[in-house]
């Protein structure tokens, strides 16, 4: 085997890795944020991947080991994605393509469960910072049907002591490799002027009601957050 194909078939190999990686963040994703998934020229990134690489490729094969002590039902060959590595001469180029295919497939689908898995077990007694940052807090708050989050935006304009602000229901949030806020989608915007007074800042909203608003971290001096839960009156009566 020449050296061009050895490293196709490795850089194949690493795809579990990534896989898993992308389906670890997505595993935290909710109604409203984003988790991005960070680049993969990062150290911690690069760590995230050879680690799930590892675990992915050991539960593999030891399921190969299982699954070579049963009997088989369908003359097909072995989904082996190794089996290229210690090929012969003589072996059959097709079944060594299928062992290598199929096995990568069925890699990429154990790779994918293994990431929710472990995502989700993270999220539930780990540091939730390590996927959703420093707004995890928030986050988690927000988790649940009857539940929505706030976000108070000051933008950047103003005239005089006077800042233009805008509150509204957050729809989207989008975030960046340090899981910070990028850019927000809202709904049921109602604007408001931010009026800088000696004692403290008075707010006066406007009439009139936006029903989207997109903004980008560039458009604002600074953006809050706050969780509220819907009531029902009529199990409060």
């Amino acid at each position: 085997m020449g050296l061009t194909l050895i490293a196709v078939f490795t850089a194949a190999l690493l795809l579990p890795g990534i896989i898993a990686a992308r389906a670890f963040y997505f595993a935290g994703q909710t109604r409203e944020v984003e988790v991005p998934v960070p680049s993969l020229s990062t150290p911690n990134s690069i760590s995230l991947v050879g680690c799930f690489s590892v675990i992915v490729h050991a539960v593999y094969v030891l399921l190969l080991k299982l699954v070579i002590q049963l009997p088989p039902t369908i003359p097909l060959p072995l989904s082996d994605p190794y089996r290229p590595f210690v090929a012969v001469k003589g072996d059959n180029a097709i079944d060594l393509a299928w062992a290598f295919l199929s096995g990568l497939l069925l890699l990429s689908l154990l790779a994918a469960l293994i990431g929710l898995m472990v995502g989700r077990a993270a999220i539930k007694w780990m540091d939730k910072s390590l996927i959703y940052g420093p707004i995890a807090d928030v986050i988690e708050s927000a988790n649940g049907d009857d539940k929505f989050i706030t976000a108070y935006v000051i933008s950047k304009m103003s005239e005089g002591t006077r800042f233009v602000g805008y509150q509204g229901t957050v729809d989207s949030l989008f975030r960046d490799d340090d899981r910070f806020p990028t850019k927000v989608v809202l709904k049921d915007v109602v604007p408001f002027y931010l009026e800088l007074g000696d004692d403290s800042p008075v707010r006066k909203e406007a009439k009139q009601v936006i029903d989207w608003l997109v903004m980008t971290a560039d458009d604002w001096h600074n953006i809050a957050f706050r969780v509220f839960q819907l009531v029902d009156d009529s199990q409060e009566a």
